[in-house]
């Protein structure tokens, strides 16, 4: 089953305009067509010209109304997702926090290394400037 893809308010906005168009303009001028078997387009858009003028400005006034009220609608959306949003995030941070708790309580306590001075490095520098004094005396 396929949709239409004009909404229901298009259709209401647009029919002021399409109804005389087909009614006062095309039907009569398919019906004169095939009484004359000719096209005479030129008879009927002089008599409807006034009417599709008033049906145009109502149907732009119209628009207008629809286009303030989707624009508040996108605001009302907006601000209703962004609220969901920052709950969504408040929940995600609760339950992020609760599990890293649980993580770091199943770990246990961190063992304390006991920090010493290692002799080895001072060493092997020592021997190493000796051994550089050494050779640059020799020569």
């Amino acid at each position: 089953m396929s949709r239409s893809r004009l909404s229901r308010q298009t259709m209401r906005a647009l029919g002021p305009v399409v109804i005389p168009l087909v009614t006062r303009i095309a039907i009569p001028i398919a019906l004169e067509s095939l009484r004359k078997r000719k096209f005479a387009v030129d008879d009927f858009v002089g008599d409807s010209e006034d009417t599709l003028k008033e049906n145009v400005k109502k149907t732009r006034s119209d628009i207008e109304d629809v286009k303030e009220e989707a624009v508040a609608r996108g605001k009302k959306l907006y601000d209703q997702a962004r609220q969901e949003g920052t709950e969504f995030l408040d929940v995600l941070l609760r339950r992020g926090l609760g599990l890293a708790n649980e993580w770091a309580q199943s770990l246990g306590e961190p063992k304390v290394k006991r920090r010493r001075f290692k002799l080895a490095p001072i060493v092997a520098l020592a021997a190493l400037v000796g051994t550089g004094l050494v050779l640059a005396s020799r020569r």
